[in-house]
């Protein structure tokens, strides 16, 4: 099955999801404001094939008016960020942060406080200790890591044995299948995200086919689903 023959069958998907969650938090259910989506945020992020990574505010509002479901921010401060995720929310996207990027925010627990009083789905980050934070707040965790030679590899299993988080997005995207080869058995449940370098359609039907659960792409013209 194709990349775009699977569209269907993933919105079939979304319309049976269930509200309740399955284990990816650790908080009380979180109450959702009219208008967001009615099933939990990491079910809507793992059945998301494509998620728009956003560098810009004109990125930002194109990416609410495209079909892809989630939204990584690659912006902000702490001025602009509460807006943006009112209409993330209002618009029914699943927003996460990533916090490295921020600006006039440091990485530590108060600057994830900040963003979950906010209503952020969940935190990218490169730093496991700022992930824990958004973990114990019932946040989505994503660890952000390089996989720029095996040594790179080799740091990201030493972090996963102090804190597993829900997913892992490794840069550049095609190193992504020879990382969760290296992943896979040690940790089955981890999601693999594929980031960086994607310039076509034809590389994210191929990092899919894979096996990887979704990519992460700045380039608006690929947010098809």
């Amino acid at each position: 099955m194709t990349f775009f023959a699977d569209i269907q069958n993933k919105e079939l998907m979304h319309s049976t999801l269930r509200r309740e969650r399955k284990g990816f938090y650790n908080s009380d259910e979180l109450v959702r404001q009219a208008g967001t989506p009615d099933v939990a945020p990491f079910e809507i992020l793992a059945s998301c094939s494509i998620i728009a990574a956003v560098n810009s505010s004109e990125k930002f509002t194109e990416a609410l008016d495209s079909p892809t479901r989630a939204i990584y921010l690659l912006m902000g401060t702490p001025l602009t960020l509460p807006d943006m995720l009112a209409r993330a929310r209002d618009r029914s996207k699943v927003c996460l942060v990533n916090i490295d990027f921020l600006e006039g925010l440091s990485r530590d627990r108060h600057a994830v406080e900040f963003l979950a009083a906010h209503h952020v789905d969940g935190v990218v980050s490169t730093r496991f200790e700022t992930l824990k934070a958004a973990h114990t707040l019932g946040l989505i965790t994503v660890q952000r890591t390089f996989a720029i030679d095996s040594a790179a590899v080799t740091a990201v299993l030493r972090c996963l044995a102090q804190f597993l988080p829900d997913a892992i997005e490794v840069l550049p995207a095609m190193a992504a299948p020879k990382v969760a080869l290296r992943l896979g058995n040690t940790y089955p449940s981890l999601k693999i995200i594929g980031g960086g370098l994607i310039e076509n359609v034809k590389e994210i039907e191929d990092l899919l086919a894979t096996g990887i659960h979704s990519v992460s792409v700045s380039d608006e013209r690929l947010w098809l689903i």
